[in-house]
């Protein structure tokens, strides 16, 4: 059986640094894969790697460099074999716009992205549990 993973594309190394830790301490089992860019989320889901094995979830910022968080999800939700992976925005954002369009997107959850790092470790593995442990993905 493969190893199941996580798949975070986000561009802030602040929060990759914060998420590792989170990672490492609270959710030791779960492996976590990290991209810092729009284009290159793309080229990872057009690799064989990704083809063969997606990930359980993608945590997906909206502010990325090259291409936006939305315009990422629009490309994966287009592909098949990999459009029902299951995406949740993980943003700073709060606006209206931003979260509506991630639903219209296919989008499955949006969660504003915590302002401290206790909040952040607390929230981090309900996301994770729920999506990776309580979930059952579509097969």
């Amino acid at each position: 059986m493969k190893k199941q993973y996580i798949l975070s594309i986000e561009d802030n190394r602040s929060d990759i640094a914060l998420m590792k830790r989170i990672f490492n301490k609270e959710i030791p089992n779960c492996e976590v894969r990290y991209i810092e860019d729009g284009e290159s989320a793309i080229q990872y889901f057009e690799s064989p790697d990704f083809k063969n094995q997606p990930p359980s979830c993608i945590l997906l910022d909206i502010k990325l460099p090259k291409m936006n968080g939305l315009e990422v999800l629009d490309y994966l939700r287009n592909k098949k074999k990999v459009n029902s992976v299951p995406v949740v925005m993980l943003s700073s954002s709060d606006r209206p716009d931003e979260i509506n369009e991630t639903y219209a997107l296919g989008g499955n959850s949006y969660v504003e992205k915590p302002k401290s790092f206790s909040e952040l470790k607390t929230r981090l593995p309900k996301i994770v549990d729920y999506w990776v442990g309580i979930n059952k993905s579509f097969q």
